[in-house]
């Protein structure tokens, strides 16, 4: 009976170990694709937003607006693609991120659409579009430093993306 008694507490143990096991390896694995679903998604965050701000670039410097030619809209594919991108990885980061980094990609897609009601507005030198987008450079810069924050890596002392940003103080 001894041996009976043993043999179910010793298999009840290893049972209930295999649980706090399995419960661990699964809790890990989930922390793990959190993070890496995390950088994958900012990674494509940022490269939409590059992407976006180029295709507003080449508006900004047009002469004749679509808003002010409507015909001039279609003639914009690089924009449209671009804009399409950027609203997908918007999605996609509003989806695994925190409630902070969700916070930061909101501010981003608001100066998204300030930014492109700037270029919009008239035909711009290189010079005036480029200091339009020096807030943009600085929300893409505590963005990145956030997603790093949040999963184990350092921050990295920039305060903006852009290196033509002589500015570029923290």
């Amino acid at each position: 009976m001894t041996t009976l008694l043993a043999a179910l507490i010793g298999g009840g143990l290893a049972i209930a170990g295999a649980f706090v096991g399995a419960f661990a390896t699964d809790r890990r694995e989930r922390s793990r694709w959190r993070r890496d679903a995390q950088l994958r998604v900012s990674t494509e965050l940022l490269s939409s937003l590059q992407q976006l701000i180029t295709a507003m670039i080449h508006l900004a410097y047009l002469t004749e607006k679509p808003s002010a030619r409507p015909a001039l809209v279609p003639a914009s594919p690089a924009y449209q693609k671009a804009n399409a991108d950027w609203n997908s990885s918007t999605y996609a980061a509003l989806l695994v991120s925190s409630s902070k980094i969700v916070g930061m990609v909101q501010d981003l897609d608001r100066e998204v659409d300030r930014l492109l009601a700037r270029a919009l507005e008239k035909p711009w030198s290189w010079k005036e579009f480029r200091e339009e987008r020096r807030i943009i450079g600085r929300l893409a810069a505590v963005y990145l430093n956030a997603v790093r924050a949040e999963t184990g890596w350092s921050p990295i002392p920039i305060g903006t993306v852009w290196a033509w940003d002589e500015t570029n103080t923290l």
